[in-house]
């Protein structure tokens, strides 16, 4: 079967890392899978696919870039199973992929709310032209109803596809100095500003914050740590193992003003982790309050902190919830609970059917 994965970057974002392991559980005698992608920004989510997957970098950089939109009209041309994931890529997939007659047109929707008001009706306009769309969680599920998708051509597919021997659990134990980190591209949306809020608020604890992550507001969030003397927040720029960060932290914290799924989410859980964070998108699926961590609204500052300073005085609290986190991300997020649905989802949409009558599969 001939699938092609298009995507708007080839960076190592959510939804990169999800493709990346979804493509590396599919057997590789059965599908033949090439990643087309708009646009490089870093390109390091290559190294994380599996070798037998065939990389066509498009490298826009600008909207006047649009004559190499041709590729993608080309790379399409014998495809059988069209993936679009990320805004971008899956309106200009849907339209090229139906006026390429591609047999079968899988879209990802990876938020609850997109961007824009405008993207989300268009997310909903151009949605009959899916034969399905894949939601990664409940959330993202309501949000393209809300969108305009017909209910029943959504199938919700969590996209974390996590290998639990990737992550070694956190030994939790009273520590002299509590570390608490977070990981996420420096954005608004990502709300790093709260992280140097409860900094500021939790100053004089034996804390300190890890910010792992690069984006437009690297530049603002070190000026304020230098402007307000926040020696205990450091930014760490991009880490080339989220799980090693993962492994030297205590508490995971994720004040997302928005989010989907939130993989990064699920990592530190899988890592055994204890998680307080936002109660948006699929973290309200994945964070079970007292049980695996706290949810509080994204503004919830004082909420927050508190949460935080409870967990850094109670390491039997952090086993407890950490012991949590993993045995639930084994039971739903693992690559191959990732897989099994994705496939069941090709069984249901007729895939096998559509690949067989190719005189070329046969």
């Amino acid at each position: 079967m001939n699938v092609t994965y298009l995507i708007n970057t080839l960076s190592v974002g959510g939804a990169e890392r999800g493709m990346a392991r979804l493509l590396s559980g599919l057997p590789p005698d059965q599908f033949d899978v090439t990643v087309v992608a708009l646009a490089t920004r870093g390109g390091r989510i290559v190294e994380q696919l599996p070798e037998n997957v065939r990389v066509v970098d498009l490298d826009i950089e600008s909207p006047l870039e649009i004559t190499r939109l041709r590729t993608v009209w080309n790379e399409i041309s014998e495809t059988d199973v069209l993936v679009t994931s990320l805004y971008h890529a899956t309106q200009i997939g849907r339209i090229f992929g139906t006026l390429r007659r591609v047999p079968i047109i899988l879209s990802w929707r990876h938020n609850e709310n997109l961007k824009t008001a405008t993207r989300q009706r268009l997310f909903g306009l151009l949605s009959p032209l899916d034969t399905a769309v894949l939601a990664d969680s409940n959330a993202a599920k309501s949000g393209a109803i809300k969108s305009g998708v017909a209910a029943e051509k959504i199938r919700r597919v969590p996209i974390a596809g996590i290998d639990p021997s990737e992550y070694s659990p956190v030994t939790h134990r009273p520590k002299e100095r509590v570390t608490i980190g977070t990981v996420g591209r420096l954005t608004s949306q990502k709300n790093m500003h709260a992280v140097l809020d409860i900094a500021a608020n939790l100053k004089q604890e034996p804390i300190e914050f890890r910010i792992a992550g690069r984006g437009p507001q690297r530049d603002e969030l070190q000026r304020r740590i230098q402007e307000n003397s926040l020696s205990n927040v450091t930014l760490e720029g991009f880490v080339d193992s989220v799980p090693e960060f993962l492994e030297n932290l205590d508490i995971y914290f994720q004040p997302s003003i928005r989010e989907g799924l939130c993989i990064t989410v699920v990592e530190a859980m899988a890592t055994g982790l204890p998680v307080v964070a936002s109660n948006v998108g699929g973290i309200t699926e994945s964070v079970v309050p007292g049980e695996t961590g706290y949810l509080e609204e994204p503004s919830s500052t004082d909420a927050f902190t508190q949460h935080l300073l409870d967990l850094t005085t109670d390491p039997e609290r952090r086993a407890a919830y950490g012991t949590a986190s993993r045995r639930r991300v084994v039971e739903n997020y693992s690559q191959e609970r990732l897989v099994e649905e994705f496939l069941n989802v090709l069984d249901e949409v007729g895939a096998y059917n559509e690949a067989a009558e190719d005189e070329s599969y046969l």
